[in-house]
């Protein structure tokens, strides 16, 4: 009898230990997918962007390397301001069709990046130092654009509403800089917020941005 007692003990015991191990390999697999998920997701959206947009990108990222780092933040915010809107008169002028593509392909990435560094560096601190509403409104804005971006990406200058919506981001971008300029800017530049710091790490992240977009990182 306590030798059957002890047998079952045993195998007791190498079941459990089994069981450990088998949820210690489990437990290894689940963390080994969690660290290759991001590169397998980084691949999947540069395999997702459409080649002009990854060809404006690579120009872009080339530019930006000769160029010196903005005086701050506002600084560098205002400069893609200007860029921007001189596209959009561009735009208006051309007729070639090959020319709209290529030409939209860079507005709708200069958006795509601009709006990213700043809901990703600029807005946050900007939230707690000046009035919400402002960053608030300003984030519901960007989604506005965003949409409008992708539905100009996902089209071909000969097809019907093309030059129309690229016509109504222009609209749209001029009321969110006139706002960004008017209130949001003047009340950064009182807030406190080091922007100077502020603008290298912006400028860093834009680079970041078009170099992925490019292929290149």
């Amino acid at each position: 009898m306590a030798q059957r007692t002890k047998t079952k003990s045993r195998t007791s015991s190498r079941k459990k230990a089994t069981t450990r191990s088998t949820a210690r390999r489990k437990t290894t697999r689940s963390a080994s997918a969690k660290r290759a998920s991001p590169r397998k997701s980084t691949a999947a959206r540069r395999r997702a962007v459409p080649p002009a947009i990854a060809k404006a990108a690579r120009e872009m990222s080339k530019m930006m390397e000769g160029q010196p780092a903005p005086s701050d933040a506002i600084a560098l915010l205002e400069k893609d301001h200007r860029e921007v809107e001189a596209m959009f008169e561009t735009f208006e002028k051309l007729e070639s069709k090959a020319e709209k593509a290529k030409l939209a392909a860079k507005i709708c990435l200069s958006l795509t990046v601009h709006t990213t560094i700043e809901e990703e560096i600029l807005y946050p601190p900007a939230h707690k130092k000046i009035e919400h509403d402002l960053v608030d409104e300003a984030i519901v804005e960007h989604n506005g654009a965003k949409q409008l971006i992708a539905e100009i990406e996902a089209m071909k200058p000969s097809e019907h509403l093309y030059d129309a919506k690229v016509k109504v981001l222009s609209e749209y971008v001029k009321h969110h800089v006139k706002e960004e300029q008017n209130e949001m800017f003047p009340q950064l530049r009182s807030s406190g917020i080091d922007l100077r710091k502020l603008g290298a790490q912006l400028m860093e992240r834009k680079a970041e941005l078009l170099a992925a977009m490019g292929g290149k990182a």
